[in-house]
C-alpha cells in the first residue's frame, strides 16, 4: 500500500514539474538594455516575398519630438537622398521593391546621432527626443 502511494505521489510530482516555470534564483528576466525588438507579421508580408518584407511596407519611420532644436535629417543611402524633418513632425520611407535593405542615418545639426542598416526582414521606427537622444524600435518577421 505504501509503495502504491509513493508511486502515485512520484508520478504526480514528475508530471507537474513540466508545468511549473519560473526563475527561482532571484534574478529578473528580460532585463536588457538592447533596443526594443518585436517579432511580428506586419501588413504586406505575403508568401510571394516571405521571409522578407514586401514592396510598400515600412522601411523606416522617424518621429522628431516637439522642442528639438536643430536641423534633423534622415539620410537613406539606398535612395541617395536626405529628408529634413521638423520638430513635431515625422518622415517615413517605404520599400520600393520586395526585400529592399537600406543603410540609414540620422543627424542633428550635421552631427550623426544614429546609423544602421535596415535588413530586408525588418522595419525600424526611431524617435528623436527633445534632448537629442534616439530611441529605436525594430520589428522583424
Amino acid at each position: 500500500m505504501n509503495r502504491r502511494q509513493f508511486l502515485s505521489i512520484s508520478a504526480l510530482s514528475i508530471s507537474l514539474s513540466g508545468c511549473i516555470e519560473g526563475d527561482f534564483g532571484g534574478t529578473t528576466r528580460n532585463n536588457s538594455t538592447t533596443p526594443k525588438t518585436e517579432t511580428l507579421s506586419p501588413e504586406g508580408v505575403t508568401p510571394e516575398c516571405w521571409p522578407s518584407m514586401c514592396k510598400g511596407t515600412k522601411l523606416v519611420e522617424v518621429f522628431v519630438a516637439l522642442g528639438v532644436s536643430g536641423d534633423v535629417v534622415l539620410q537613406a543611402e539606398c535612395r541617395g537622398e536626405e529628408f529634413p524633418i521638423r520638430s513635431g513632425e515625422s518622415a517615413q520611407l517605404d520599400r520600393e521593391e520586395d526585400a529592399e535593405t537600406c543603410e540609414i542615418s540620422v543627424s542633428i545639426d550635421g552631427e550623426q546621432v544614429y546609423r544602421e542598416n535596415v535588413e530586408d526582414y525588418e522595419s525600424v521606427t526611431l524617435t528623436v527626443s527633445s534632448s537629442g537622444e534616439v530611441e529605436e524600435e525594430r520589428v522583424t518577421i
